[in-house]
């Protein structure tokens, strides 16, 4: 009752859809319709189930259904009848189950791009609440090339091959000033011999001008301390913000690196799901774009960001907590989110290297950088 967790408000009013999510939750017939996985790469299987919940309301007889799959451009993937039998109760039946499993099956999917709607209708002698479930549908084609070499800083087999594969020239980080601005790729794992060490070499070309991708957060930890070798004086720290009964919200924003993906407001869990983590950054100095983030507002007040822009000298850097490089082989957003980031990262590449500051020794030892 203190924190507004029923049908109203702390103002007792009610909540916007109240009417509607109870009419369709206590609603006695309603098809509960499910399609897994929720987005996959065209030419994959869904698996498409749908279950009817009935409080006795259908009278014993045939129910012809028509159950479909509807994609972009009213492509029809499925489109036939099955009948729903209600068998006729006497005093020696057993109690009917309240909700029945009347299809299961997997289903290959080979049109185009986009939204999908697994449908069920009654064709007639009943009318249902639900029958709709969607699922995404992404073509590799569609994926953009990266028109630079990519640097990888550290040992990552797994992503090298996926971008080899896709035809993204890389090679591995070495020391010494290169020619040109690099678009630098961080591995989970900072290469030999780690430490202040590694870091330094590699804050020194970002501030010549290069873009360093850092896809997965534990690359700055060092003992209990989540962002010891951040590149940032004020190191802030990378938490979880925890969404059970108390939900967070995530956002993305209309930006390069989500080019070809639902971005500009909340972010969408069908399409996204796999992807949102519950760790993000927080306490850090602002970044000079703030990309992606969450957001927790009932309960406990918490913010964080999950993608941010920062700069460093001449270059910048990206940091980044959502699922992309653990999902690469399954997700497809997380290839598309993977190579919109290193297009966005070498914007600038080709140029030659920006000189560094006269105090970037000291700049280097207030990041925790010291030889």
């Amino acid at each position: 009752m203190l924190c507004g967790e029923g049908l109203t408000t702390l103002f007792r009013e009610l909540k916007p859809g109240t009417f509607d999510a109870i009419f369709d939750g206590w609603y006695p017939l309603r098809w509960c319709l499910f399609a897994e996985p929720a987005h996959f790469a065209k030419g994959g299987k869904v698996h498409v189930e749908a279950v009817l919940a009935d409080e006795d309301s259908l009278a014993p007889g045939d129910y012809p259904v028509r159950l479909q799959i509807i994609g972009p451009r009213m492509t029809r993937v499925m489109d036939r009848i099955l009948t729903v039998t209600i068998p006729a109760r006497n005093a020696n039946t057993n109690e009917p189950p309240f909700a029945k499993l009347w299809c299961s099956e997997d289903v290959a999917i080979d049109g185009p791009a986009g939204e999908y709607r697994f449908l069920a209708t009654f064709e007639r002698g009943a009318a249902a609440a639900g029958g709709q479930a969607t699922f995404h549908v992404s073509d590799p084609a569609d994926l953009p090339s990266v028109p630079t070499e990519v640097v990888l800083w550290g040992d990552d087999a797994a992503t090298v091959k996926w971008l080899r594969d896709r035809g993204v020239l890389t090679r591995l980080f070495a020391s010494g000033a290169p020619a040109k601005r690099e678009v630098i790729l961080a591995a989970a794992k900072p290469p030999a011999p780690g430490g202040a060490a590694a870091f330094r070499e590699l804050a020194k070309r970002v501030a010549a001008g290069s873009t360093v991708v850092f896809l997965s957060p534990e690359v700055f930890a060092q003992g209990d301390q989540a962002t010891a070798w951040l590149p940032l004086a004020k190191k802030g720290t990378a938490k979880p913000i925890r969404g059970w009964l108390y939900l967070k919200d995530e956002w993305s924003k209309a930006h390069p690196i989500f080019e070809g993906l639902p971005s500009g407001g909340l972010m969408d869990y069908t399409y996204y799901r796999e992807l949102i983590p519950d760790l993000v950054f927080s306490g850090q100095e602002p970044p000079a774009e703030a990309i992606a983030g969450a957001i927790k507002a009932s309960q406990d007040y918490d913010s964080g960001l999950m993608m941010s822009v920062n700069t460093l000298g001449a270059g910048r850097f990206v940091l980044n907590t959502l699922n992309i490089r653990d999902r690469l082989a399954t997700h497809p957003a997380a290839g598309r989110l993977l190579l919109n980031l290193l297009r966005y990262a070498s914007r600038d590449a080709e140029k030659p290297p920006a000189p560094l500051p006269s105090d970037f020794d000291r700049q280097l030892d207030a990041l925790g950088y010291k030889e």
